[in-house]
């Protein structure tokens, strides 16, 4: 039957039926699952992956829950004021409203219904601290607290998780240096922590209800009934399709399209070149929801990030992508494009460093991407970089130069350009600030920077003034895509012509992101996931289709 074909459905012409189906097992789908079978709805769901957490299992696991009452001071007032602040007119207040108000709310069911608890990242700024109501202190970013993963039995092996290799470079080297994940060292084995633990977690919490999620099962079809309604929802089950009846509604919460080339190219605002999440976010919720007129929104968005690409690194026999923070924020390091200039703050939060790389001059195109991390021997002796250990050999393709008229040789960088960008970033630095884009002057800057420095600016600002050098190609990229379909207060998609698509949900980023531009802190896409994966799991469990 072609997608949005309208029919009337009988018992006998599906394989399963329950009250919610919900796709995808990230911690907006787990956190609606679990709502609804609280809720007394039966459930049924569905992970295209052989294992189970989505992007949220390889995160950092904290949630950005703005007006939360476990750190003093947060109000919703200055939440809103903090977000509209930086969303530049492009987000629905209505709907940001309903995440910050309901945040408490979804907190505590959670804790109350799963093994799941939450605690203050301490001293996490959000990351545009000095805007309107922003937090230089932190206090919304909430972390789980590391959790015994042995209590899901043998789920314990079947949570997400990216390959062994290069252990120290992205999503997991900077979690566990920030949120002091050092358990390992510990007797304690079967402790984990971040994004596993959140997992882990609510899976208990949704086991303990009776609710088993269905592994390898990718939802490829919504089934419309007669009304136009979601009636239920096509699964392919290795190979087998399955017809899965929704008597009150289907949850879309099966991630965005950053895999999928060409939904990237035809919506995002520029280039992304590489996505750092599990390759499995292939627009199938995009897709799906659009075949049945559902309205989009924040399309040119998603949740950016510079990255590195490392040679022979794959995942899924795929290329992959690493997210860096903690080699561009510490001392001794910038970033350069071809023309060998600064283009950015290095230090400030990842994805507010998209629109640099996204400027399209005329003549040169997007003459940022690519770009080039240069750093001394110095930084590499100190700190380690991209899996190198500090003060270990760099590999070939660190381009290591004996002065930086050879490193501009090897790279292709202008050589003149770099020279005059070095010789102003270390009088720059020598007098302890940087006048052309103000590294180390925001709380947040020092955050992934030398933490045995004393001062913000000292955490991030170092000359680069010892040879030999070295030059790592960087590019930007994305941990999801922000773009969906746009939905109302309660998870409902919302049709083209404005009206609820009776039975129809999303959460995650598979609905169209509620902040818009905007990116609070530290947990702003796990936040109101899980927000609207609550409130989408209510509604779904008591109202059903009604809208």
């Amino acid at each position: 039957m072609p997608a949005g074909a309208r029919r009337d459905w009988d018992d006998d012409d599906w394989d399963n039926a329950v009250d919610v189906v919900v796709l995808g097992t990230g911690a907006a789908g787990l956190t609606a699952a679990l709502t609804a079978a609280v809720h007394g709805a039966s459930v049924a769901v569905y992970e295209k992956s052989e294992t189970i957490g989505g992007t949220t299992a390889v995160s950092g696991g904290i949630a950005w829950i703005p007006a939360h009452d476990r750190a003093p001071g947060l109000t919703v007032e200055a939440a809103m004021d903090y977000l509209r602040a930086q969303s530049f007119g492009a987000m629905d207040d209505a709907l940001v409203s309903t995440f910050v108000q309901t945040g408490q709310e979804m907190v505590d069911f959670v804790e109350a219904h799963s093994d799941v608890r939450f605690e203050v990242a301490t001293g996490f700024p959000d990351y545009k601290p000095e805007l309107p109501g922003g937090r230089p202190s932190g206090g919304r970013s909430l972390s789980p607290l590391p959790y015994d993963v042995s209590r899901v039995g043998p789920w314990q092996d079947r949570i997400t998780a990216f390959p062994a290799d290069y252990s120290n470079v992205g999503f997991d080297a900077e979690t566990r240096a920030r949120l002091h994940a050092d358990f390992e060292d510990s007797a304690a084995g079967n402790l984990c922590v971040a994004g596993t633990a959140l997992i882990a977690g609510l899976l208990k919490g949704l086991l303990d209800v009776g609710v088993t999620p269905a592994t390898g099962c990718r939802g490829v079809e919504l089934i419309a009934g007669a009304e136009g309604d979601i009636a239920g929802a096509l699964v392919d089950d290795g190979g087998t399709t399955r017809r899965v009846h929704a008597r009150r509604g289907v949850i879309l919460a099966n991630g965005g399209f950053e895999w999928d080339v060409a939904l990237v190219e035809a919506f995002l605002r520029g280039p992304m070149r590489g996505a750092v999440s599990p390759p499995n976010n292939t627009g199938d919720a995009l897709r799906m929801a659009m075949a049945h007129g559902a309205d989009l929104a924040n399309m040119g968005e998603a949740w950016w990030v510079p990255i590195v690409r490392i040679p022979g690194d794959t995942i899924s026999g795929k290329q992959r992508s690493r997210s860096v923070r903690l080699e561009r924020t510490r001392p001794r390091s910038i970033i350069v494009n071809r023309a060998g200039r600064r283009f950015v703050n290095e230090a400030c939060d990842y994805n507010s460093m998209a629109g640099a790389f996204h400027y399209l001059e005329p003549r040169g195109g997007y003459v940022n991407d690519p770009a080039w991390i240069v750093f001394d021997s110095g930084h590499l002796k100190r700190y380690g970089f991209l899996g190198v250990p500090p003060g270990g050999q760099a590999p070939e393709w660190f381009c290591e130069s004996r002065d930086l008229a050879d490193l501009a040789a090897k790279t292709g960088i202008d050589g003149c350009g770099l020279a005059q960008t070095v010789d102003a970033w270390n009088l720059g630095v020598a007098a302890g600030s940087d006048p052309e884009f103000g590294r180390g002057s925001s709380a947040y800057d020092g955050y992934w920077g030398d933490d045995q420095a004393t001062t913000v600016a000292g955490r991030t600002l170092g000359p680069i003034d010892t040879a030999p050098y070295y030059a790592v190609p960087l590019s930007v990229g994305a941990m999801g895509t922000k773009g969906g379909p746009r939905t109302d207060s309660d998870g409902r998609v919302l049709h083209v012509t404005g009206r609820a698509i009776p039975g129809l949900f999303a959460a995650g980023n598979a609905m169209a992101g509620v902040t818009g531009r905007a990116y609070g802190g530290a947990g702003g896409t796990i936040g109101p996931a899980m927000v609207f994966g609550f409130r989408a799991g209510r509604a779904a469990a008591i109202t059903g289709t009604a809208s």
